[in-house]
């Protein structure tokens, strides 16, 4: 369908692919992988004949009909949703079905394309392009804006759909359940793997070994003879073996070991401590024209918390994140931020807010008027751009590069408070995985969105859903959040069934009703208050048996966290260690972090006895 022989493509002094080849066969769903800033996006573009190789050739089959999907859309006013998804290609009811599918309701059908956010107006040129049916479907990050629901049906579609299918993506689980091939871009050449993601990373690691041990044989092999050369160069007798050697080391075809690029490795400054209490919203009242997304908001956020946001796409998170910003003003209601409170807000599309024509060292600069070059250069090198890159326009970027650099003016003046709507879009999973470490061990406090599961997993203590214009709090972590909601979903399912003819007649004894532990009492139950006491009693156990567990697995952690604390101050006071003073200041901040450690264990040791206690406390009320 597509073949890229020889292909090779560079900027300035930047190569992006030398001699690159693959073969794009008919129904397959390809996921193309790589480092920010690869070429994965210009191989897309090169596909497309939007550019062109500097040398060898990309062969498209005649009549081949190929959609794009781009990170960055073409702006497009003037149409309403419905008439810019299907734009006379098929019958709209088609349109609506698939509209539907990607979270669109029948009153956003006839809304003109202009008013919709970015991702939603991504989500209308990817109906046009399922609708139009191509032979070859590029996809340029079509998940970065998808809720849970929504990528599942997107999912389904493409499982189902006969077309070729080559796309990019950082989510690798949806790699995982969606590509049957996975290309590699890797030191300028592509790399083609069976499977999905997970084979993919197994067989490179596979390769990279069998790499390693055939350049390991090949040099002591080359030690050996070049040994065998030095010994005998100047004995006559030896001659003709010195030069038949010498000859063998000149035809060996060296085995290069390459390394990959270094990753993205960066902490948060420490910042000035906030008061406890950091922001309050209190009967927040806000509307869109007709739309009301929230009518009488309570909000409150405390130092030290890592609060998640989740819930539906259009549910209201990015419109209550600006808010809690400042950047967005409602109607009604009072926003209070604490004492000593400094935020930094990183927007859903943070990085095309950038002035495209200025150099990654000016973009630093607008964040401070005072801080030094070298200070910037140093932020600049710690995201991996470095000497001339540093030059370069935001215009030149991608779109993980872009992200990048918006990440990086965070870091220009510390704040305590970081507000982040989708951080983790474009980034590679190297990054996302630095990243994540990053925000873990950042001392202040975190509200964020995100609709990456691992990403939700590693960083949330603190997990608040929003639906209907309601802030639902978990408090827990993101594992918890899953349990409590299934939790919640199964008792919703068994109390709809007690109000059936069925769940009726069960209530009056002509059969035994089923019984959930978490079920709450259905104010139209026929349970005696016995039995709906004893429910909540089970709820209740169930609960204490959970944080007894949690404690103790914090305490296991925190008394882990001790004794390496001890180990390491007998190992920092060894004298002979101060002879190696870039080791002993390695280690010395390697402790430094675990003391951090240390403390956030220790204060979610006493959350969780704090909520145990008022646990027992209810149990024994109720008995």
């Amino acid at each position: 369908m597509v073949h890229i022989e020889s292909v090779s493509k560079q900027f300035a002094a930047r190569i992006l692919l030398k001699e690159a080849s693959a073969h794009l066969r008919p129904g397959t769903r390809v996921g193309l992988v790589g480092p920010n800033g690869a070429g994965k996006t210009t191989l897309l573009r090169m596909i497309m004949g939007e550019d062109s190789p500097d040398h060898g050739t990309i062969r498209r089959r005649p009549r081949l009909r190929i959609g794009y999907l781009p990170q960055e859309l073409e702006p497009l006013s003037g149409k309403t949703v419905l008439d810019a998804a299907h734009r006379n290609l098929y019958p709209e009811h088609e349109a609506k079905r698939v509209l539907s599918g990607l979270g669109f309701t029948d009153p956003d059908f006839g809304r003109p394309v202009e008013t919709l956010s970015g991702g939603y107006r991504m989500r209308v040129a990817l109906t046009h392009l399922l609708l139009s049916h191509p032979d070859l479907l590029m996809l340029d990050e079509p998940t970065n804006h998808l809720d849970r629901p929504t990528q599942a049906w997107f999912e389904q579609f493409l499982l189902k759909s006969r077309m070729t299918i080559l796309v990019i993506s950082h989510d690798t689980a949806f790699l995982d359940r969606v590509v049957t091939h996975i290309w590699e871009i890797r030191h300028h050449a592509i790399r083609e793997c069976r499977g999905n993601y997970s084979k993919f990373l197994e067989w490179r690691e596979a390769c990279d070994a069998q790499h390693q041990a055939a350049a390991t044989r090949q040099t002591k092999e080359i030690a050996r003879v070049q040994k065998f050369v030095d010994r005998f160069r100047y004995q006559a007798n030896k001659a003709s073996q010195v030069q038949s050697r010498i000859k063998q080391l000149e035809k060996i075809k060296r085995i290069e070991l390459r390394r990959d690029a270094k990753r993205v490795r960066f902490t948060f400054p420490v910042p000035p401590a906030s008061g406890r209490q950091v922001q309050e919203l209190r009967g927040i009242a806000k509307s869109y024209g007709a739309t009301v997304v929230y009518a009488s908001l309570d909000f409150t956020v405390e130092r030290g918390q890592r609060v998640a946001l989740v819930g539906e796409n259009g549910a209201g998170k990015s419109t209550l994140l600006k808010m809690l910003a400042g950047v967005l003003p409602f109607e009604q209601g009072t926003r209070t931020v604490g004492h000593g409170v400094t935020l930094h807000y990183f927007a859903q599309h943070q990085a095309e807010t950038l002035n495209q024509e200025h150099t990654i060292l000016d973009s630093l600069a607008e964040m401070s008027n005072q801080a030094e070059m070298n200070f910037l250069r140093g932020i600049a090198g710690a995201f991996l751009f470095s000497g001339p890159d540093q030059k370069k326009p935001i215009k030149a970027l991608s779109g993980g590069e872009r992200n990048r650099v918006a990440l990086a003016r965070m870091l220009v003046e510390p704040a305590n408070t970081l507000l982040l709507d989708e951080p983790t879009n474009h980034l590679d999973p190297a990054s996302v995985d630095v990243l994540t470490d990053a925000l873990i061990g950042f001392p202040g406090t975190i509200v964020f969105i995100s609709h990456d599961p691992t990403f939700l997993s590693r960083v949330a203590t603190r997990v608040v859903e929003i639906e209907n214009g309601k802030a639902r709090d978990y408090f827990g972590d993101y594992e918890y959040y899953l349990w409590k909601r299934a939790q919640e979903l199964e008792s919703i399912k068994e109390s709809t069934a007690d109000l059936t003819p069925q769940g009726q007649r069960q209530g009056k004894g002509l059969a035994k009703p089923a019984a959930h532990a978490g079920m709450p009492p259905s104010p139209l139950s026929s349970k005696s208050p016995q039995d709906r006491s004893g429910t909540g009693r089970r709820e209740l156990s169930k609960t204490q048996a959970r944080l007894e567990k949690q404690v103790v697995r914090v305490e296991a952690e925190i008394a882990s966290m001790e004794s390496r604390i001890r180990d390491r101050d007998q190992q920092l006071a060894d004298p002979t260690l101060y002879q190696d003073f870039a080791r002993w200041h390695d280690l010395h901040l390697e402790q430094a972090r675990w003391k951090k450690d240390l403390e956030r264990l220790t204060g979610r040791w006493e959350d969780l006895s704090h909520e145990l206690e008022g646990v027992k406390q209810k149990l024994a009320v109720g008995g």
